[in-house]
């Protein structure tokens, strides 16, 4: 469940402010001290270096000693955000095994959709009419086989599948490269809040005054492909985020891509035509072929990581 912070003392709330506080560092320290509050109390007494590998605890109270945490908590309070940690029973499993798998994300809205069977629809964003089209078409015929759109609210591509899933009333998840009080773009401000308001939820691994940054987008990339069980890749020229966050989903987390083919000379397709020759990826003809493949991923990881069978 998420947190208040109110729950949550200055000591522990500084600790997950941390900047690249990592997943794993933030499951050792509970395991150690016993629970989140301890960890807190670990920190107030000086212990991390109990808890962590030799002259890390140190490190860690220098970077936290820098944060801010009234205005962490001001900033907080006026976007309605609550946190969730990668300790925490909702966290997202197809998050954990991510290399830079965040200790926490600042959330508005429903985060049990979180660990929800989903597509990545990303692309372009300077899209076609074509791209446009199959945006819409694609995350319509996803939405309505009940699985999640998880896109990075950029635009072009991006927010064309969140606006095709809010009009299917669909599952949607915005993963932001800035803070929930800072969203990128500012004239898709309203579309995020449409999302919350339909059940949606936007997120971001920064805290909620973080202005965006170049350095930003490639974490958010990382968050995009981690929650997806597949990557749907609509329009990417060669030098692309999008085809990024497609080789992040097959090469760190071993799941399937997908790309729609465009029309040779095309720049806005140059990068999915070659991909497609590469061969790491797979062709996109129809949502059909997505959508059991999305399903198919979840059950492979669920099984491979808790036993369960779907």
């Amino acid at each position: 469940m998420t947190l208040e912070l109110q729950e949550l003392s200055n000591e522990t709330l500084s600790l997950l402010a941390v900047d690249g506080l990592g997943g794993l560092t933030l499951g050792t320290l509970v395991v150690g001290a016993g629970s989140l509050i301890e960890v807190g109390n670990a920190v107030l007494e000086h212990d991390l270096d109990a808890l962590l590998p030799s002259g890390a605890g140190s490190l860690l109270r220098k970077r936290m000693a820098m944060i801010n945490t009234s205005a962490l908590r001001m900033s907080a309070q006026g976007a309605n955000a609550k946190l969730l940690t990668a300790v925490d029973l909702d966290f997202p499993p197809l998050l954990h095994p991510l290399p830079a798998c965040p200790a926490i994300l600042w959330c508005r809205g429903d985060v049990t959709q979180l660990a929800s069977i989903g597509v990545g629809i990303v692309g372009s964003r300077r899209c076609s009419e074509y791209g446009i089209n199959q945006a819409a078409l694609f995350t319509k015929e996803i939405a309505r086989a009940g699985l999640t759109t998880f896109s990075g609210g950029a635009r072009g591509i991006d927010g064309v599948a969140h606006r095709a899933a809010l009009r299917e009333e669909g599952k949607n998840v915005v993963v932001l490269g800035s803070g929930l009080r800072m969203p990128y773009p500012p004239e898709h401000a309203r579309l995020f809040d449409q999302i919350v308001e339909k059940g949606g939820v936007v997120i971001s691994e920064f805290p909620c005054d973080c202005a965006p940054k170049p350095s930003n987008f490639p974490r958010r990339n990382r968050i995009v492909a981690g929650l997806s069980s597949t990557v749907l890749v609509i329009e990417a020229a060669n030098r692309s985020g999008a085809l990024i966050t497609a080789r992040i989903a097959v090469e760190e987390h071993g799941r399937q891509a997908f790309v729609l083919p465009g029309r040779i000379g095309d720049s806005v397709s140059a990068g999915c035509l070659r991909v497609l020759e590469e061969g790491w990826v797979q062709l996109a003809l129809e949502p059909s072929a997505v959508i059991v493949e999305a399903k198919a991923a979840y059950k492979r990881f669920v099984r491979s990581n808790c036993g369960v069978h779907l």
